[in-house]
């Protein structure tokens, strides 16, 4: 009988984890290029921003929940709404997973891509009905 570190199924679960984090990287560069863009900021600040967690968790904060970002000089197209959702639902993925697995790497790495999956129905519902709406106005 392998081991759990030998197992078939933990290197594809490792290589759907590692797809996942280079995915991100790539979401949140484009995403922090279209806000930068309707937003007339700098790129590079809204990716530094967005990369770091506590950077998401309060952009998410100050444009959805609070809805009180400054208006967008174009209202967020579809592309941006997926992207959006994805490095959302990573971060839910995550906070999930520390609360219902055990604290090993092992199981952590097996739990994040079907996690990941739900979440990402999760963060793209909430995207799409809290995103910027017509006119540049937040959707409320």
């Amino acid at each position: 009988m392998p081991s759990p570190v030998e197992h078939p199924l933990l290197g594809v679960a490792f290589a759907l984890t590692v797809a996942i984090f280079v995915g991100n990287l790539v979401a949140m560069g484009y995403w922090a290029r279209a806000e930068a863009a309707a937003r007339d900021g700098s790129a590079l600040w809204t990716f530094v921003a967005l990369f770091t967690v506590y950077g998401l968790i309060y952009y998410v904060w100050v444009r959805y929940v609070r809805g009180d970002w400054e208006s967008r000089s174009e209202p967020a197209d579809r592309r941006e709404q997926l992207v959006t959702a994805y490095s959302l639902a990573l971060v839910l993925a995550f906070v999930v997973g520390a609360l219902v697995t055990p604290p090993d790497p092992v199981t952590q790495v097996l739990a994040l891509p079907p996690l990941f999956a739900g979440s990402f129905v999760v963060s793209y519902l909430f995207v799409t009905r809290r995103s910027v709406g017509r006119g540049g106005e937040s959707a409320a």
